[in-house]
Parts: structure tokens; sequence; C-alpha cells
């Protein structure tokens, strides 16, 4: 597959990560009863399969580029380490609705830092 739709899919699996996380905020205000239970389903579902493209797409553009042979760069342990925090989060989102606003600020500041190693890959 060619680098570009690799990458493509890779940034529509970020799409649904912060989609999934974003719709999570919502159900957690939504009420009580069916509606939101479905809503955070429907949260949850987005959000695993967001994770599950931005690994395999990550890996794949790892893969096109070389750097899949020994140890990988740190820059790529530290992205591995922002995926996790992101994919725990939502469990977060989903129970403590009172701190969202540090949630939202800290899936920013993991946003950003994930995109700066992807496009800098300063170590």
């Amino acid at each position: 597959m060619d680098y570009l739709a690799i990458k493509l899919f890779h940034l529509v699996g970020l799409m649904l990560v912060f989609s999934g996380l974003s719709g999570m905020v919502f159900a957690s205000h939504a009420g009580f009863g069916e509606h939101r239970t479905r809503l955070r389903r429907g949260a949850a579902i987005i959000h695993g399969i967001g994770l599950l493209l931005l690994i395999v797409t990550g890996f794949a553009m790892l893969s096109r580029l070389g750097m899949l042979h020994g140890d990988p760069p740190n820059w790529v342990k530290v992205k591995l380490g922002i995926w996790l925090l992101l994919g725990g989060s939502i469990s977060l989102a989903a129970r403590w609705s009172k701190g969202i606003w540090i949630l939202l600020a800290a899936w920013i500041v993991l946003g950003a830092g994930a995109a700066y190693l992807g496009l800098y890959k300063p170590f």
C-alpha cells in the first residue's frame, strides 16, 4: 500500500479516536436511561476502531520507513505511550464529568505532542 494512503488511514483513525472521546464526554452529560447507554456504547466503538486504525497504520508507516528492524527510536516509544494514555482516558471521560476540562486540556496536549513527534521525529 502507498505511504500516503497509509497516512490517510492513520489520520482517519486519529479523527475517530477524538470523536469517540468527545462522544463519551457528551454521553456523560446526557442524563440517564437507554439513550445514555447507546451513546456510550457508540462512542466506545468509534474510539476502539480509531485506536485499532492508529496502531495498525502507525506500524505500517514505520515498516515503510524501514524503522522496524532492531530497537525502535525513542519517539516511537513515546508515541506508543501517548496511544495508551488516549486509549485509557475514555474510561475517565465516562466517569469523571467534574474534571472534564482537565481531560480536554490533556487530550489537546497529548494530540499535539503526538503530532510533533510524528512530524519532526526529534529523538
